[in-house]
């Protein structure tokens, strides 16, 4: 199949994972081109779509570029707050006041797991994290963070009950180095973007 400048869209699709958005905020994975239909669904899991690739809007939308395909997917950070739901519902009184602070903030990407965050948290924010999940309704020994050190901690992980390590890892945010844990564990993360 070509549409206007000779493009063959089919092609795109076979040798690419992603398909996008012109300003790169929204990437789907292409899990199945069969015929004429293209299956795709969000980056890091969700409900599969099927596009039919000779609809004429599709082919208009690749054609003038509002769809991109690529390979790459970008790991450009950002710093958020984040917080888990009973965070917010544990914690407000009778006059819609939240108890305590909500959230604490860390640095994610565009890259999701499931649909969630897949947050890096530096040390300050771990121990408030400790703080909040103390004053919240549901309390374990898998949902603390025990500090081993500047470099380490740990928690006990909920799926296989065992202490899981998680060692301090290093990137590079707008020029700064920015050291802090992979604390996605599988966790629904909401997120919030802080204004530049």
């Amino acid at each position: 199949m070509k549409g206007r400048n000779n493009m063959n869209i089919k092609e795109l699709i076979k040798n690419n994972k992603f398909m996008c958005t012109s300003n790169n905020d929204h990437y789907m994975e292409i899990t199945e081109l069969k015929d004429n239909k293209m299956s795709i669904c969000p980056q890091g899991g969700g409900f599969v779509k099927s596009i039919d690739i000779n609809n004429q809007s599709f082919i208009d939308d690749v054609v003038s570029e509002k769809i991109k395909f690529t390979n790459s997917f970008p790991m450009e950070w950002k710093k958020v707050k984040l917080y888990h739901d009973h965070w917010v519902s544990d914690n407000v009184n009778k006059n819609g006041v939240y108890t305590i602070e909500h959230y604490i903030e860390g640095y994610v990407t565009n890259h999701k797991w499931n649909g969630w965050s897949i947050p890096m948290v530096e040390l300050d924010q771990i121990k408030k994290f400790n703080e909040i999940q103390k004053k919240t309704n549901s309390i374990t020994d898998h949902e603390l963070f025990k500090i081993i050190d500047d470099e380490n901690i740990s928690i006990r992980d909920f799926n296989e009950d065992d202490i899981v390590t998680i060692e301090r890892s290093e990137f590079n945010v707008n020029g700064k180095t920015i050291k802090a844990f992979d604390v996605s564990l599988g966790w629904t993360w909401s997120e919030e973007e802080i204004n530049k």
